[in-house]
């Protein structure tokens, strides 16, 4: 009988040292799992802040992908009507609206050192086409948002911005490796 007691006793601390050994490793887990939640947190709130520096990116690359299409479906049927709608509202006002393109130069001028208020000082005699051609390239529309935009094809495109740079390649003014950059991007 006392060997069955013992042997009881010695059974309930086995597992009460079991039972506490586990309780700990579920605690340190929860600990974990709090410091990870925290962590992802963090890192979240940093992508967040990335993100609002890479918006006038996401913007660009949707406003590109959106062109394509309407570039690529332009007067067919098979562009939605909602969509083709939205697409035409936004390429006019880029187009067309001056606001609109004011809006576009200030958020470059704001990233990149005044970039197009140097421009525009640097080349008083560019057509406004030049000026906005770069102001689309520098801040980063492909050539086929580009070609949308201003209503070119894209040969014609390309051959003007080969143009702008080997003007501003062999431009006498203290700015040339700036203007050269923000096409690079």
């Amino acid at each position: 009988m006392l060997t069955l007691f013992i042997t009881a006793v010695l059974a309930t601390l086995v597992l009460y040292f079991w039972a506490r050994k586990a309780l700990l490793e579920k605690q340190l887990l929860e600990q974990q799992r709090e410091n990870e939640q925290l962590l992802n947190a963090a890192e979240e709130l940093q992508m967040r802040l990335g993100a609002l520096q890479k918006a006038d990116k996401q913007s660009i690359d949707a406003l590109d992908r959106l062109c394509e299409q309407y570039y690529i479906y332009e007067g067919t049927e098979n562009l939605h009507p909602k969509i083709l709608k939205e697409v035409r509202s936004i390429v006019e006002g880029l187009r067309g609206n001056p606001s609109v393109q004011r809006s576009l130069e200030q958020s470059l001028n704001a990233r990149c050192d005044g970039v197009m208020e140097k421009l525009r000082a640097a080349f008083p005699k560019w057509k406004d086409e030049d000026f906005l051609l770069y102001l689309f390239a520098a801040s980063g529309f492909s050539s086929t948002t580009i070609s949308t935009l201003l209503e070119k094809d894209k040969p014609y495109v390309y051959n003007r911005l080969y143009r702008i740079k080997e003007r501003l390649k062999t431009a006498d003014t203290t700015d040339r490796a700036l203007f050269l950059a923000c096409l690079e991007k």
